[in-house]
């Protein structure tokens, strides 16, 4: 399936009169949108634009997954049992590239990697390539966080081969697999990292920032084309709610609203939580409030380059044909 930017603006785009924008008291159309991981602070966005009742007010009847693992993730929503879900821009670009998977990015939403890695400060890890001869824990093998691991040690010069990588539950509970041995450090998510931290003080915390579009929200391009309006109307609740908690001075009201609708990982604990949702904010604005969920062209052109310089994949292509912003665009002007 030959994916460009063109085919996509045609087919998804280029009947603008028939666009319509979906407004309250409209019949509800299904959104089923499926999450890498267990439901977390990570995924507030849309956790929140659902518990706040937007997406039933853009006329969407939202149905939330938690998946285990990027990977698997993309594949529901290339399968078609998933309108978007979310997944690693690493893993996406290598997956599109190398394999034609018929997905393309319609938002990123974090601007950074999301990952840090966590070690025991009697042993720490403080920089990349003390990896090497490590075996490392990581919620998915095969997935975004073994490929951004990849191109991190590519790209300082030591060897991922090197790296006993063993499948973990992504939470902080992992943590003590190295304080038993069986792990050299740890690779988890922001929401894993703060309550991991937050609980203890012999973590070491590296964070991780390998130049590409840390988490995008991928869909396919046909599915788009059929009813363009339903993905425009998710874009517009998602970043209503990204651009509310990122706004926000107290967390405590978007917490609580939260967690009257879904069960997530870390809101038993207030003060934790806060700062987990907090810096999970602050990655996503990380590029400015005017890019919150945009994908921004300087950031996708130069992951291009990072992998293709690492032979990761198999060949450059233009950055512009893996994403649009056009749909959010279209969000909000409205």
């Amino acid at each position: 399936m030959k994916l460009t930017r063109r085919n996509l603006m045609l087919g998804a785009m280029g009947s603008a009169a028939m666009l319509s924008f979906p407004g309250r008291g409209h019949a509800q159309d299904s959104f089923n949108f499926i999450t890498p991981f267990t439901l977390s602070l990570a995924f507030a966005p849309v956790i929140y634009a659902d518990a706040a009742g937007y997406y039933a007010e853009e006329g969407l009847a939202m149905n939330l997954q938690a998946g285990k693992g990027a990977a698997l993730a993309a594949q529901m929503t290339i399968a078609r049992q998933m309108d978007a879900g979310r997944t690693g821009g690493t893993n996406y670009i290598v997956s599109r590239v190398n394999n034609d998977a018929p997905l393309i990015s319609i938002a990123t939403i974090a601007q950074r990697s999301p990952f840090f890695v966590l070690s025991s400060k009697e042993n720490p890890v403080k920089t990349i390539a003390d990896l090497e001869g490590r075996t490392v824990g990581m919620a998915t093998l095969g997935g975004s966080m073994e490929g951004t691991l990849d191109l991190m040690m590519t790209g300082a010069g030591a060897s991922p081969d090197t790296v006993n990588k063993v499948k973990v539950a992504d939470s902080a509970a992992s943590f003590a697999l190295i304080e038993a041995g069986r792990a050299g450090a740890f690779l988890g998510n922001t929401s894993s990292m703060i309550i991991a931290s937050s609980a203890r003080d012999d973590v070491e915390v590296m964070p991780i920032d390998d130049g590409m579009p840390g988490q995008v929200y991928v869909a396919r391009p046909d599915e788009i084309a059929e009813n363009p309006n339903k993905f425009i109307s998710f874009l517009r609740a998602t970043h209503r709610a990204a651009a509310e908690i990122v706004d926000a001075e107290d967390l405590t009201p978007i917490l609580a609203k939260i967690g009257e609708k879904h069960d997530v990982t870390g809101l038993n604990n207030t003060e934790t939580a806060q700062k987990d949702l907090h810096t999970n904010a602050q990655n996503w604005a990380s590029k400015g409030k005017e890019n919150i969920l945009r994908n921004v062209p300087e950031v996708w052109e130069r992951a291009v380059g990072l992998l293709a310089d690492a032979k990761l994949i198999d060949k450059a292509v233009p950055a512009s044909e893996l994403y649009t912003n056009n749909l959010l665009d279209q969000a909000l002007k409205a």
